[in-house]
């Protein structure tokens, strides 16, 4: 089971932050702009990142 534990934004209203809890460990997402585009990175054990993947993209979904 995953679950989202906290959801940040920044003053625009844009994703800044977003830890995510897996079985395999704590996921922290951050969320940048490049360039004029927005990327994540995230922090955490590998397996654990790959887990959270598809919660990343559904809250990128929902608050873009």
């Amino acid at each position: 089971m995953k679950r989202i534990s906290s959801i940040v934004f920044d003053k625009h209203e844009r994703l800044k932050r977003a830890t995510i809890i897996t079985p395999l460990g704590t996921i922290k997402v951050e969320w940048r702009e490049v360039a004029g585009d927005r990327y994540w990175t995230s922090s955490g054990e590998l397996a654990a990142r790959l887990l959270a993947v598809p919660v990343i993209k559904r809250i990128e979904r929902l608050f873009s």
